[in-house]
């Protein structure tokens, strides 16, 4: 099932962008998000909202990450249980 590779993609990564996610299983990200959604209730995984004040990321310095372009970027991240 789709959600329980979703699932062990996460526990694999340890923590892992919405966006990433939706693009290695070839999915939407609102059905990604859903998926992800049923392992948070079940307290597997946790979701972060990083904001533009909380992105460690210098404008032109490192030119390999998106940070500096994005307004939200939501975290998905194993919960060690």
């Amino acid at each position: 099932m789709l959600v329980t590779s979703i699932r062990d993609y996460v526990q694999l990564k340890g923590r892992a962008e919405l966006q990433d996610i939706a693009r290695h299983f070839r999915i939407p990200n609102s059905a990604t998000a859903q998926m992800l959604d049923f392992w948070i209730k079940k307290g597997n995984i946790e979701q972060i909202t990083i904001g533009d004040n909380q992105i460690a990321c210098t404008p032109n310095q490192c030119k390999t990450c998106t940070g500096c372009n994005i307004t939200q970027q939501r975290v998905y991240v194993w919960l060690n249980k």
